[in-house]
């Protein structure tokens, strides 16, 4: 009996599916199995941190490093354009900077009814924070101090943080530990195990970050300006009246510009001045010819 050629075209078929989804399988389950290894490979290094931090020896160590320091400059702007300039050339950058001007003292003097001294004594200063790589932290500061003319303090600090990142490998062996026990334990224990192993390989990634790059906060200020400015004072000049001195001078001023403009008036009219004398000239003299004389009885 022979076999339809559509058969064997199905039974081909089905075999290849079968063995594509075996070879998926079998390369997650490799996959797997690496970052099992990894996570093992982190675990297993418990026992030897364990006895690094046993025999005390301070190389085994880890450290963040971190340093703060305030401190005067000659000027302020000039100061923070340096320091940008070191932490870019350090590899390191600026997480924060803030410039402002602090009051210490103001006040007013009247100069006259409506206007006033105004008198300001400030400081400029910078709080900045850096972040830099360790291995330059030292030469960081080394190129920021010369840029003072006065510390007023400095503070360097290291962190020992290699009994925190032991704990953390120690929370993901145990982790690692559960998952490789019998399928008999509950599923709520197993998410709580590797949430608590998530959480410390984030703390662990934090902390080997704050290693590598160490933080410098820096908060340094100039010596005090003075600022004065007359500005106008408003409540007083509603109020103000001239003395007697300046409104004689004043009606004074008034009173010739008025004889100015009369003068100015009768000028502008002297063709008016000019035709009422004649009138008048002829006025008298007509009357002087029509009168008769009078004679005594």
């Amino acid at each position: 009996m022979r076999i339809p050629s559509y058969l064997l075209l199905i039974c081909f078929y089905l075999l290849l599916s079968v063995a594509c989804n075996q070879r998926v399988g079998s390369g997650s389950e490799e996959k797997g199995n690496a970052a099992d290894a990894s996570e093992v490979a982190s675990a297993d290094s418990v026992d030897k941190q364990m006895t690094a931090l046993s025999n005390g020896s301070f190389a085994d160590r880890k450290f963040i490093r971190s340093s703060e320091l305030e401190f005067k400059v000659d000027n302020v702007r000039e100061a923070t354009e340096d320091i940008k300039e070191i932490v870019q050339k350090a590899g390191g950058f600026v997480i924060y900077s803030k410039l402002s001007s602090q009051i210490n003292q103001m006040a007013e003097t009247e100069l006259s009814r409506d206007s006033s001294l105004e008198f300001v004594r400030y400081t400029v200063q910078n709080n900045m924070k850096i972040r830099v790589p360790t291995v330059r932290f030292d030469t960081v500061l080394s190129s920021i101090l010369p840029l003072a003319n006065f510390i007023d303090n400095q503070i360097v600090q290291l962190d020992d943080v290699s009994f925190e990142v032991l704990s953390n490998h120690m929370t993901i062996r145990r982790a690692v530990g559960g998952a490789r026990k019998n399928k008999k334990e509950s599923a709520d224990l197993s998410a709580y195990q590797q949430e608590e192993a998530d959480r410390a390989k984030v703390n662990n990634l934090s902390l080997s970050d704050r290693i590598r790059y160490s933080d410098i906060s820096l908060v340094f200020s100039q010596r005090s300006l003075v600022k004065q400015t007359v500005i106008a004072n408003e409540e007083k000049a509603m109020e103000y009246q001239p003395g007697f001195g300046r409104k004689f001078l004043t009606a004074l001023i008034k009173g010739w510009q008025l004889i100015e403009w009369l003068f100015l008036i009768l000028i502008q009219s002297w063709s008016l001045i000019l035709a009422g004398l004649v009138v008048w000239f002829l006025y008298r003299k007509f009357r002087k010819g029509t009168s008769s004389p009078r004679y005594p009885d």
